[in-house]
């Protein structure tokens, strides 16, 4: 028998979330912990999720549609569906009010509910909406802003208590956008409101930062989810635009996003994170 046998250690598989693979490494970063997603019965969101199940957490996922919830989630033991609406304050304090009822705390906060623009503007060829000013009505403004910034900060000022009670910091990561860096003619509301979720993840960092409270925001490129544009000329330019020429899959964004909230990052905060293929340096 080879001396070094037991110092072999076993190649671990994926773990099974939900009726999916997720890859893990063989990491369990969040045993004994506590986290919420909003946006997570989708895309993004759900992907997260999935991540930090398969890693031992225990997941409060926050979406607006109850249907896709009980659908997705429904069967798995880790995750509490709770449905909210994320502009709507009242709605978000009440959720996060069941969370600190059931738990006492939370340990990672991750807001990943989102949206490019207004219903009533979408392109239903899957193309982006017009980006032409004069199209921008006062209400598809408001409801991208009060989704993606507003929405933001209900999220984070009512999860913030909970991880406050702790006792032991925590860890919040919001999501920004390429297209609030990059020079791309999008329909103004999206990269505003995205532009304003990294400027207020910084602000709020600075602020908790001596909680060992961190906060930091991801800013992805063109991901592999439910707003990716299916104009296949369209995305081709888009994925032109970065020197790693792909959409990044949902699951690999939340590997990103799921390391910000582990131990192994305990010494960011207030940073954007540019996960984009290069297209912002």
């Amino acid at each position: 028998m080879d001396k070094y046998a037991n110092e072999i250690q076993p190649v671990v598989g994926p773990v099974e979330v939900g009726g999916e693979l997720v890859e893990t490494w063989g990491f369990r970063r969040f045993e004994g912990r506590v986290a919420a997603v909003t946006g997570a019965a989708s895309g993004m969101g759900e992907a997260v999720v999935r991540r930090f199940v398969a890693e031992g957490a225990v997941v409060y996922a926050l979406d607006l549609s109850r249907e896709r919830l009980d659908r997705i989630w429904g069967d798995v033991p880790e995750v509490t569906g709770i449905a909210v609406d994320v502009a709507d304050s009242a709605s978000v304090n009440a959720a996060f009010e069941r969370i600190g009822a059931e738990r006492g705390g939370l340990h990672s906060l991750v807001t990943a509910a989102g949206v490019s623009d207004s219903p009533t503007r979408m392109d239903p060829e899957g193309g982006h909406s017009s980006a032409d000013l004069s199209t921008i009505d006062d209400d598809s403004w408001d409801f991208v802003i009060g989704v993606n910034l507003t929405g933001t900060f209900y999220c984070i000022r009512a999860a913030m208590p909970l991880i406050q009670a702790t006792g032991a910091g925590g860890a919040i990561v919001t999501i920004s956008s390429v297209g609030a860096f990059a020079p791309y003619p999008l329909p103004a509301a999206y990269p505003a409101s995205k532009a304003g979720v990294a400027g207020m993840t910084r602000a709020i960092a600075a602020l908790v930062a001596r909680e060992n409270i961190r906060v930091n925001t991801v800013a992805p490129a063109a991901t592999r989810t439910a707003m990716l544009p299916t104009d296949e000329e369209l995305l081709d330019s888009l994925l032109a635009l970065q020197p790693i020429p792909r959409a990044i899959p949902a699951s690999e964004m939340a590997a990103n996003i799921v390391y910000l909230c582990s131990d192994e990052a305990q010494f960011m905060t207030g940073q954007t994170v540019h996960v984009n293929g290069g297209m912002v340096m």
